[in-house]
């Protein structure tokens, strides 16, 4: 069995996911849904590190992070010995590979 570890910026992502749904959108109940969901979602990786996208196989961009889709929202994390290490909680919408890496085009 893995270790799932959210990092302090992971979890400042989750709690803003719940902040904007449960105040901005004003459903409380649906953030808190979202937000056990989500954490259910990031359970795979306890039986599966590997479970989630290669961000180098999807960008040709050299890392070892990877991707697990959750509903609407994206895990970005790397599995390293036993524990997967969630770095990041985002929107699947948001252009994760520029919030990443900035613009890679311009790096090449």
């Amino acid at each position: 069995m893995n270790k799932v570890r959210l990092t302090p910026e992971a979890v400042r992502d989750l709690a803003e996911v719940r902040r904007y749904i449960s105040v901005e959108l004003g459903n409380p109940s649906a953030a808190q849904r979202i937000v056990e969901s989500f954490t259910e979602n990031l359970r795979l990786l306890e039986r599966h590190a590997l479970a989630g996208l290669s961000v180098e196989a999807l960008t040709g961009h050299p890392t070892d992070l990877r991707i697990l889709v959750c509903g609407k929202y994206i895990a970005i994390y790397n599995a390293e010995n036993s524990t997967a290490s969630v770095a990041r909680i985002m929107i699947a919408r948001q252009d994760t590979i520029r919030v990443l890496f900035g613009n890679i085009e311009k790096q090449m």
